[in-house]
């Protein structure tokens, strides 16, 4: 049965969709585990969210890159808040827009160590404990980049690709267990996401400029309405863009 404070689990939770999720879900009552690479962000938020809704938070360095950092970070949540029902995969970036034949290795690894690797680490960490529990729920994060692919996107549509085989097969291999399993696969969202990929706020900024983004507040909404529904209920896959984005490349943008 769904305890009355469940315990998610956030991975990327310093920033972005991320801190937004776990904004979202302390006002529901979850306690939560927060993780990123950026430590002290992640215990300002925690500090913060158990002030505002009294809820139990677990913070620490985790690096989804690293067997070893995912484990401590797993096990010492565990210890400090008892047990994980949900878990939320939303650590992964992009990292610029190199054709297929001249991406560099270093941009193409980074990608799949965090994108690909990184949620398998997690996910096998932390899925023992939410069998365990008898009550749960896996979130992915993936992207409109798991239902295509566009110029310059090769190795980041790959990634989101495998996110999406991750989701449909884990569903199936949990059938009969008390566990849901859910993607959300967001179009345009305006967050550091951008500003990473692109290497600098400037260009960031012209990728949204004359249209209205999705916000990563939108995401932790869908997030917390797919945990919100009854039980019985899955939903396998939302695919959410923000009205201006037709497609990847169909985009209404408004002069000025």
């Amino acid at each position: 049965m769904r305890p009355q404070h469940p315990v998610a689990l956030i991975s990327g939770a310093s920033s972005g969709i991320g801190a937004a999720t776990a904004r979202s879900l302390a006002a529901e009552g979850y306690h939560l585990a927060l993780g990123a690479r950026r430590a002290a962000a992640v215990r300002t938020l925690a500090e913060e969210l158990a002030a505002e809704h009294g809820i139990r938070t677990f913070t620490g360095a985790l690096d989804v890159r690293s067997t070893g950092s995912v484990k401590t970070f797993v096990d010492g949540a565990v210890e400090s808040l008892g047990a994980i029902h949900v878990i939320v995969n939303n650590a992964g970036l992009a990292r610029g827009t190199d054709p297929m034949a001249t991406v560099p290795e270093a941009t193409w690894r980074e990608m799949f160590e965090t994108n690909v690797e990184g949620v398998l680490r997690v996910t096998q960490a932390a899925l023992p404990h939410v069998r365990a529990a008898g009550w749960g729920h896996v979130v992915f994060l993936g992207s409109t980049a798991s239902h295509g692919v566009y110029d310059g996107g090769a190795v980041y549509c790959g990634t989101k690709h495998a996110i999406r085989a991750f989701t449909q097969t884990l569903r199936l291999e949990l059938c009969g267990e008390p566990i849901r399993v859910s993607t959300v696969d967001p179009g345009m969202v305006e967050t550091e996401f951008s500003v990473v990929r692109m290497g600098g706020k400037e260009k960031a900024d012209a990728v949204y400029r004359g249209m209205t983004p999705l916000r990563a507040e939108d995401i932790a909404e869908c997030i917390r309405w797919l945990l919100s529904l009854p039980d019985h209920v899955n939903i396998d896959e939302i695919l959410v863009k923000p009205r201006d984005q037709a497609a990847f490349t169909r985009i209404h943008r408004r002069p000025g």
